[in-house]
């Protein structure tokens, strides 16, 4: 192994690029968090054959269902994307979290087969950790919110 000092010039960057793309973080799993939203409202049977409730396109009470609950979805998404830093974007990540939790806790729960149980509250349970890790780069000032001693 190599014992050379990174220069630190070199550092600073590295640092820089490591900031801009925390604060990119909660954009992106907003914009994620859009897409899956416009793809389910315009074809709900992407989530309900996901988690075993139809195998093809659902009955109409549950496409309506499915696509009330994506509203709310392509709502807290939005928000992630659009709010200023600080604590209006922590605040749309802390209800896109607590959707995901929910999530997790019923279809995790109640879905009607222990795969369709285990595969909803692998993802819900899975988005919501990233959208919350997503904080970590909300702080309006740029900093992340979790900063080495010294800085």
């Amino acid at each position: 192994m190599s014992s050379e000092r990174v220069p630190p010039r070199t550092r600073r960057a590295s640092r820089s690029t490591g900031r801009l793309l925390l604060r990119a973080f909660p954009r992106v799993m907003g914009a994620v968090t859009v897409g899956y939203a416009v793809v389910v409202l315009v074809r709900p049977e992407t989530m309900t054959a996901a988690i075993g409730l139809s195998e093809a396109a659902p009955a109409p009470d549950l496409a309506l269902l499915t696509r009330t609950m994506l509203v709310r979805d392509l709502a807290c998404g939005a928000a992630m994307m659009l709010v200023p830093a600080g604590w209006p974007l922590l605040t749309a990540i802390g209800i896109r979290v607590a959707s995901d939790a929910g999530d997790a806790a019923i279809m995790g729960t109640a879905l009607p087969t222990g795969e369709d149980r285990t595969a909803a509250l692998l993802v819900a349970g899975g988005f919501g950790v990233l959208c919350a890790l997503s904080a970590l780069g909300a702080r309006a000032d740029g900093s992340p919110v979790l900063t080495p001693k010294g800085e």
